[in-house]
């Protein structure tokens, strides 16, 4: 002012000093970034171990529920045989009361063992009639000299 036009007188004292706290705050706010990188790159480690201990928690947890499910499942199904047992047991009983279906269920069991027997002797016969097959072929291959090569 001192000129009289009323505006802000600056020296060089005032340029250096407003510099050098530029300077300064830069310097500062660089810092703090820097620090703040840095704790970025340790906060992420941190996470990805934490990340790995859920995981091994998770896996640990899902185990334990589907075993919990296959125990569930077993313990149904033997819940059923139980009661499929209880329905046979009580139907051989009444049928060992009752000797008209005592009788029905003989003649069924003793046909039905007579028709295995039946396809056991017919699968002999069958048996039989290959290796006499097998036979013939065998001599057959004989007379010729020249052994014929298996198939792989």
């Amino acid at each position: 002012m001192a000129d009289g036009k009323g505006g802000p007188e600056l020296s060089w004292q005032t340029v250096v000093g407003a510099l050098s706290a530029v300077a300064i705050l830069g310097t500062a706010g660089w810092t703090v970034f820097q620090t703040q990188f840095a704790n970025i790159e340790k906060e992420l480690a941190a996470d990805r171990a934490r990340a790995q201990e859920l995981q091994a928690s998770l896996d640990k947890y899902q185990t334990i529920r589907e075993f919990s499910g296959y125990r569930a499942d077993t313990a149904r199904e033997i819940d059923d045989l139980a009661r499929r047992t209880i329905v046979l047991e009580a139907s051989q009983a009444k049928a060992a009361r009752e000797p008209v279906e005592a009788k029905t269920f003989e003649a069924v069991s003793k046909a039905t063992d007579d028709r295995v027997t039946l396809l056991q002797n017919q699968l002999n016969d069958v048996n039989r009639q290959i290796a006499a097959a097998l036979v013939i072929i065998d001599q057959n291959r004989g007379n010729r000299g020249s052994p014929v090569p298996l198939p792989p």
